[in-house]
């Protein structure tokens, strides 16, 4: 098993890195389908970060752009998707963007 096996099988087995590669060519609605699949386990890292919903909520939302901006100019993040996020993610609710 590999971490992007693993991480696939953590979101229902929804193949993330290809949901992202779509995207990246911009395709929108795989961008929705990568959201839909991460964004609760995404908003529970920043929650736990932040220690308040609308810091939160908010914070979620700029990590989400930050990813949409970030694929447009390449064919797909450099990581597994869930890890890419997450540590996207991370820095937003740390406040290192």
């Amino acid at each position: 098993m590999t971490l992007t096996d693993s991480t696939r099988a953590a979101v229902g087995g929804v193949d993330l890195d290809m949901l992202l590669v779509r995207a990246a060519s911009g395709d929108r609605d795989a961008f929705v389908e990568f959201y839909d699949a991460t964004s609760p386990r995404v908003y529970a890292v920043i929650l736990t970060l932040a220690r308040d919903a609308d810091a939160a909520a908010s914070l979620l939302e700029g990590v989400y752009v930050e990813a949409w901006e970030r694929l447009r100019r390449r064919s797909a993040p450099p990581c597994p998707g869930m890890e890419w996020v997450s540590l996207m993610a991370h820095r937003h609710a740390s406040g290192r963007r």
